[in-house]
């Protein structure tokens, strides 16, 4: 090695190293987090609802990758993937490609109240995001139930920023944090 290559890079040079990283590179951010409400509810029996979750481009609906999703991954042969098409939205765009159960992204159904989710940084779908502005949807299907879709916007690479989305029978609160 010489001499040049052990010098640290002047003040100029580093900012402007830095700042291509920024532009060029997906952004790095601490963490994106999500609280979902489930409601109890009216009907009994009641089931716990199955639950998908996937950020997507804003006013595209194109998926950028899914985050999590809850189904009832204790029946046996894998059962309960089959009543994930009830997730339409998410399964005609994701999910019917997706090979479940996958560490990381798949969990038991919940019950009724509040539930934070936190999305591991090294997750598929955020390791490509560029910095800019996307979509959390969460959308639910209830056994004898209903199906409802939220979705609350966020700004990745920035600053921290939240959202909520107020829902009216499957999700009553949807919110999401991002962390620099």
């Amino acid at each position: 090695m010489t001499e040049e290559t052990n010098r640290p890079a002047s003040g100029a040079a580093a900012t402007l190293a830095a700042t291509l990283a920024l532009v060029a590179g997906p952004a790095l951010a601490g963490g994106l987090e999500f609280e979902v409400t489930l409601p109890q509810p009216e009907a009994s029996p009641a089931y716990r609802p199955y639950l998908a979750a996937w950020i997507e481009e804003p006013g595209s609906k194109d998926i950028r990758g899914t985050v999590a999703v809850w189904y009832d991954t204790r029946l046996r042969d894998n059962l309960g993937r089959g009543f994930l098409r009830d997730l339409r939205s998410w399964w005609r765009a994701e999910g019917e490609k997706l090979d479940l159960p996958a560490d990381g992204l798949s969990g038991p159904t919940r019950g009724p109240g509040t539930h934070k989710v936190a999305v591991s940084p090294a997750n598929a779908a955020l390791t490509g995001l560029t910095a800019g502005h996307y979509v959390l949807a969460v959308e639910v299907s209830r056994e004898d139930g209903g199906r409802e879709t939220l979705r609350a916007p966020f700004s990745w690479g920035a600053a921290e920023n939240s959202a909520e989305a107020l829902g009216e029978r499957e999700i009553t609160r949807l919110r999401v944090t991002v962390k620099p």
